[in-house]
């Protein structure tokens, strides 16, 4: 009895101590989830701070020093390269034929009205921007301003530009009545050539895209055209550059001495190139022949050239391929190779 006694005296004793551990240990437990649930609280009313603000943060219980975030830098976007312009590519011209315009005017230098046909290059008004060489055709007696267009002057030009084998150009033909100061005059202001000069040239350069150099200007003529081209040119190289005359009438010609062309081709002439030519069978060919004859005496640039036939249309159309290859000879040979419009002033 008294063992049984002992024990239950122990174990009282055990309890004095085990119980108040179980409270200390129950109340630690305890206030660990009131902090646990006070900081979810917290971060369920945390605001936003803006990227350039600096935010403080709870000191560290190692350290003494307050430790800051840094802002939060934007990216830079990364540069493409810029997109290449594509290169145009060049314009290949449509059409396969020119068009022939008709106009007229009244002329003071020839006291009549003078019709005249322009005739322009395939593509003329895709080039607005080019200055184009320009060649004045003259018609023989009696024929008008459509002599030319009938032997297939432009026809022959079209088909030639089109395939490369010449450059681009424009064609003029003037026309004038059958009699009058065409056959009767032999030069000056009031005739043939003050038209030509003072009127139907700057005429065509205002109203056309054309190379106003006597580098870009030729002139030829027929018979009795062929005799004002030669005159007309010698007299006005600071125009015409390029002179042509085919079967000139100069046997039949009796003009005033200061509009003779072999009095005329003993002045300065270096700066002209000639072209000559008539029939085998030609009444012109003796004079032209002693025309040429006197040029190369002079050491001129001059070409002569002699085709089969008389004084008659099939001559002159036979000879057409020669002429315009002449004409264009130190012409641009193509579109792009045109000057610019502020360039062929």
């Amino acid at each position: 009895m008294l063992n049984l006694a002992c024990i239950c005296e122990e174990r009282r004793d055990v309890n004095k101590f085990i119980l108040p551990l179980l409270v200390i240990i129950f109340s630690i437990v305890l206030s660990g989830c009131q902090m646990v649930d006070a900081g979810v609280g917290a971060a369920a009313s945390f605001t936003p701070v803006s990227e350039t603000q600096f935010v403080p943060l709870t000191p560290s219980p190692f350290s003494d020093s307050v430790v800051t975030a840094l802002p939060q830098l934007t990216p830079t976007p990364t540069l493409l390269p810029p997109t290449p312009t594509p290169t145009p590519l060049p314009l290949v011209c449509p059409y396969l034929h020119g068009r022939t315009e008709s106009a007229s005017f009244s002329s003071q230098a020839m006291g009549e009205k003078v019709r005249y046909l322009v005739h322009l290059p395939p593509c003329y008004d895709y080039y607005a921007d080019k200055s184009f060489p320009v060649l004045y055709l003259f018609h023989g007696w009696p024929m008008d301003e459509t002599h030319w267009d009938s032997m297939g002057i432009d026809e022959l030009v079209d088909d030639w530009i089109v395939r490369n084998l010449t450059g681009p150009f424009i064609i003029v033909m003037p026309g004038v009545s059958q009699d009058g100061l065409y056959v009767d005059s032999s030069g000056g202001t009031r005739s043939f050539e003050g038209m030509i000069v003072d009127e139907l040239v700057p005429l065509i350069d205002e109203s056309y895209s054309t190379w106003r150099s006597p580098v870009g200007r030729a002139l030829g003529g027929i018979s009795r055209g062929g005799v004002w081209s030669l005159e007309i040119a010698l007299r006005h190289q600071d125009v015409f550059g390029i002179v042509g005359a085919h079967s000139p009438a100069l046997s039949l010609n009796k003009p005033l001495p200061q509009y003779d062309p072999f009095l005329l081709v003993k002045d300065d002439i270096s700066g002209l190139r000639f072209y000559l030519d008539a029939g085998d069978r030609d009444w012109a060919r003796p004079s032209t022949m002693k025309l040429r004859d006197t040029l190369m005496e002079l050491e001129a640039d001059v070409i002569y050239q002699e085709h089969p036939g008389a004084h008659v249309d099939t001559l002159w159309q036979a000879g057409l391929e020669d002429y315009v290859d002449y004409y264009t000879l130190k012409w641009p040979r193509s579109f792009a190779d045109l000057l610019p419009a502020d360039d062929g002033l």
